[in-house]
């Protein structure tokens, strides 16, 4: 069925953000919005990411934004930091309830993911979320006033999460990508026995593709954590040289990091092959154990040599805040399905989305296409799994679906649809009355 959708451009500010997106709503006066953000998309792309202009066709209003670093002239990841955006979703959900919407639900693509579990867990904890400053941020919280008058800034929650294709966090999946055979960072000179892209460690230049013994992954998934920590230790160091004015600059400086495109099961397809437990594929499908159907990611070498795909730069608060998290001295699991398991300090960086997800009450609804490259089917189980607080999640995986959700093969079902068809049920049967409604 086609309805006209019609699109209004607004820009939302308050003391503390102003941002900028377009608020598409059907024939009909919808009660429930759905509101998608994502870090790291330019301007353009944030505002017309799909499924944001399909859900008003089936009676859903969406709101789809830019955060603060969307149009950021010094590039996305080189100024983010992670704990001002919070502030960017709180303005959007608070008008969102002044336009009369009765329920409120955030939608988390990718990297947009740890976003809203990250906004849920602190607009329903409050600066309990932070820990005390415990994350390598150092930051404690959001308040108003100052000195004796301080007072704690509270965030208006939303009322559901849906996850689609989402990733463990920006800094655990930098983390699972980040190339441990780099030993020098000014020379990004590699060791071979840490190379993934070396033939004699199981990788084969002719197809692209890579069969690792488990012998090299422990020693390559360990090594990652070391080079993460350096990396750590580095940007700390460099922000304490800063800080006595002994540094370059007064207020911060810059982290470049090369190769950031090495992650195995890009490559292997043994591994992240399938989840642990039962799961439900759509369209049609019963429970069972879902099997990925992903293909090799082409060109990946070449990739993680290159400046534009393999490298990054970021000021070190940036890096510290949005890209950094600390590995526990056992080493990493990649593929942990439970994040106690996973061998991540859950509480370094607070945008490890699992470890937000343990507080969340509201319904959460986890989504993952089968043939996703980017994020694998464990990462999916990870997040339901992690979700202990609430007492309504549910996970659907996406028949052949790449990670935007388009079908993998030509010929293959209609992934789109079969996802709407998914989303579509679930907010209707806890927010508008039923299935279908």
């Amino acid at each position: 069925m086609t309805t006209s959708i019609r699109s209004e451009y607004i820009v939302v500010a308050d003391g503390h953000a102003r941002v900028d997106g377009v608020l598409r709503t059907g024939r009909r006066p919808s009660s429930v919005v759905v509101i998608q953000t994502h870090p790291r998309l330019p301007s353009d792309e944030n505002l017309v990411v799909w499924p944001m202009l399909d859900l008003p066709t089936r009676g859903i209003d969406t709101f789809a934004y830019n955060n603060r670093y969307a149009n950021s002239t010094a590039g996305t990841e080189i100024v983010t930091v992670w704990e001002d955006i919070a502030l960017d979703e709180a303005a959007v959900v608070a008008e969102m309830r002044r336009r009369g919407y009765r329920s409120v639900v955030l939608y988390g693509y990718s990297a947009g993911g740890p976003t809203v579990a990250y906004y849920q867990a602190v607009a329903e904890r409050g600066n309990a979320a932070f820990n005390g400053g415990a994350a390598l941020s150092g930051f404690e919280g959001f308040f108003d006033g100052a000195g004796a008058a301080r007072r704690e800034r509270r965030l208006p929650p939303a009322d559901g999460l849906i996850f689609q294709n989402s990733t463990t966090g920006t800094g655990w999946s930098f983390l699972a990508r980040l190339d441990p055979s780099v030993v020098d960072e000014a020379s990004a000179r590699r060791d071979p026995a840490l190379d993934m892209f070396e033939p004699a460690n199981g990788y084969d230049p002719a197809t692209g593709a890579g069969s690792y013994g488990r012998a090299f992954l422990e020693r390559y998934y360990r090594a990652q954590g070391e080079r993460m920590q350096r990396l750590i230790d580095s940007a700390q160091g460099r922000l304490e040289e800063t800080r006595a004015r002994r540094g370059r600059f007064r207020d911060d400086d810059l982290l470049v990091i090369a190769g950031i495109r090495a992650e195995p099961a890009s490559i292997d397809l043994a591994l992240a092959s399938a989840t642990r437990g039962p799961g439900r594929s759509h369209p049609g499908g019963g429970e069972t154990i879902v099997r990925s159907d992903r293909a090799v990611v082409p060109n990946y070498e070449r990739r993680n040599h290159s400046f534009r795909d393999g490298g990054t730069v970021h000021t070190l608060r940036s890096f510290l805040s949005y890209r950094a998290v600390r590995v526990l001295p056992g080493g990493y699991d990649p593929d942990a399905v439970a994040p106690e398991r996973a061998g991540i300090d859950l509480v370094s960086s607070n945008s490890n989305t699992a470890a937000l997800l343990a507080s969340v009450t509201v319904p959460v609804l986890v989504c993952a296409g089968t043939a996703d490259t980017q994020v694998h089917l464990p990462h999916a189980e990870l997040l339901y799994n992690a979700a202990v607080a609430t007492g309504d999640r549910s996970k659907a995986f996406i028949a052949g679906a790449e990670h935007d959700l388009t079908p993998a093969a030509p010929g293959a079902p209609d992934t789109r649809n079969a996802h709407l068809d998914v989303v579509v049920d679930w907010l209707s049967t806890r927010y508008l009355g039923g299935p279908g409604a």
